[in-house]
């Protein structure tokens, strides 16, 4: 029997939601934690879980709290904005505004209570940008399970390839910065690790939902879809839609494992169902902010290819074969 999974998103995607979901399904915060620790920057971060209620549904919030060398510890989802995009700083004056989020002096008659950092520290305390080169290195290093190294290689790319085609820059010369990249690695290595500890073998996900409206991100103020999104969306040739909800929905994190780990979108596959997981988003929406993760087993002679991210031309390496 070949262990498949379905990712289900009518409220969109985001790496913390994947997280979520998989530590519901069974997977352990401890060995999440012990794993991710081999990347070295286990400083930098704090993760925990909490049981919470969507729209009257029990999910699990997965939790990536961030630390500044000050020693201050932040939660990205009081900034999910900023902390959503890992995206590359240009200037000083990036740098101010990505400081204001943090202390909650960017907008008026907005605050963010937890902050207690000045702008100044705030900026100060940013830990140094990391090109992809970087980021390779510390998952090449770290003596994660192959398969997860495989599978957090190829997302990180295409992440890369996608922001690289907005920006117009050499792929190599993307950079993010760790307010970004701190919870981008976690979300991504994380996820890649929990979909292996399951024993994955091939990934389906739903059409997903475009959102609406505009954020206020490091380069201004981008329409939703952002741009990184839409070209993981195009790259990918992936199936969307509107659901009447003006928000950010699919965050670049998200896209970029669901546009690599997929081999297709759309309906749910035909499976022997045995658990759903739920992983909660952090915002509160019409529909229930939850990302349902179906696990079940398909036929292996079903002729289904298992390769992870069939289909996707983008891709910079070659797609990891499935574990035996």
């Amino acid at each position: 029997m070949v262990k498949i999974a379905y990712l289900q998103c009518p409220t969109g995607i985001a790496g913390d939601m994947c997280l979520g979901a998989l530590v519901d399904l069974g997977v352990p915060i401890t060995y999440l934690i012990e794993q991710l620790g081999r990347l070295g920057i286990s400083q930098e971060y704090k993760l925990w879980t909490e049981s919470v209620d969507r729209n009257g549904q029990r999910a699990t919030k997965f939790h990536v709290d961030l630390v500044f060398e000050s020693g201050e510890v932040v939660n990205p989802d009081h900034f999910a904005t900023f902390a959503s995009h890992p995206y590359h700083l240009h200037s000083a004056t990036e740098a101010t505004v990505l400081a204001n989020s943090i202390t909650g002096s960017h907008e008026p008659g907005h605050s963010h209570p937890h902050a207690s950092l000045s702008m100044q520290d705030a900026a100060a305390s940013l830990p140094p940008i990391r090109h992809l080169p970087e980021i390779e290195r510390l998952i090449t290093v770290a003596q994660l399970p192959a398969q997860a190294e495989a599978w957090s290689l190829a997302v990180f790319r295409q992440l890369a390839a996608a922001e690289a085609a907005v920006h117009g820059v050499p792929i190599e010369q993307v950079h993010f910065h760790e307010v970004g990249a701190t919870d981008a690695i976690v979300d991504i290595v994380g996820t890649c690790l929990g979909l292996d500890w399951l024993g994955i073998e091939e990934l389906h996900c739903s059409a997903l939902p475009t959102g609406g409206g505009t954020i206020r991100a490091a380069h201004g103020r981008m329409p939703v879809p952002t741009p990184a999104v839409l070209k993981l969306f195009e790259m990918r040739q992936v199936p969307i839609y509107y659901n009447d909800i003006d928000r950010e929905l699919v965050t670049p994190t998200g896209a970029a494992i669901a546009t690599t780990l997929a081999t297709h979108f759309g309906s749910p596959p035909t499976m022997i169902l045995h658990k759903v997981g739920l992983g909660a988003g952090t915002q509160n929406l019409p529909i229930a902010n939850v990302l349902r993760l179906w696990v079940g087993a398909r036929s292996s002679e079903s002729g289904v290819r298992k390769e992870f991210g069939v289909g996707n031309q983008q891709s910079h390496t070659p797609h990891p074969a499935p574990r035996t």
